[in-house]
């Protein structure tokens, strides 16, 4: 089992800063399949009271945003607002599993959601809680899944503060 590197208590997003790719994000519309592949890299820095999040993609990299059935779309939209893509884009990315540890990953993801798309606590908890239950997506995909593609075009690093 990884060590933990955040906690709950004083967990706080304060920004972010995009070097490049944030505009592949917000451009993105849904669609049926819920793959959404990005045309060029991306690259940026998360900053929280804990450390910093580095992350980067290459061009081709795909993922799926929010995943899930689409029956609770009207609750945890797929896309939504761009801090929801945030979101969602850099919990695909953390879970590749360069990182953060499972736990780690998911704890990130409700500090984004809570700090910065807003969501109330319990919201944001249920989420981290749902995404919780199994850690099947976790770590490196299997050679037959449809994400292995990404491997070696994502690049997660995290600084401890």
């Amino acid at each position: 089992m990884a060590k933990r590197q955040l906690h709950e208590s004083g967990l706080n997003v304060n920004g972010i800063k995009w070097v490049c790719g944030k505009e592949l994000l917000e451009g993105l519309t849904l669609n049926k399949r819920r793959r959404y592949v990005f045309s060029g890299p991306t690259e940026g820095y998360l900053y929280t009271t804990q450390g910093t999040l580095h992350f980067r993609t290459e061009a081709g990299f795909v993922c799926d945003m929010r995943s899930g059935p689409k029956i609770i779309d009207w609750y945890v939209p797929n896309l939504g607002t761009m801090a929801e893509r945030e979101a969602w884009f850099l919990h695909d990315l953390l879970g590749y599993g360069q990182s953060l540890g499972f736990a780690d990953t998911n704890l990130l993801l409700f500090a984004i959601l809570n700090c910065r798309a807003k969501y109330a606590y319990p919201k944001a908890k249920l989420v981290q809680t749902a995404v919780s239950i199994s850690s099947s997506w976790y770590g490196e995909p299997k050679t037959d899944d449809w994400c292995y593609a990404n491997v070696g075009k994502v690049m997660t690093e995290w600084e401890a503060a």
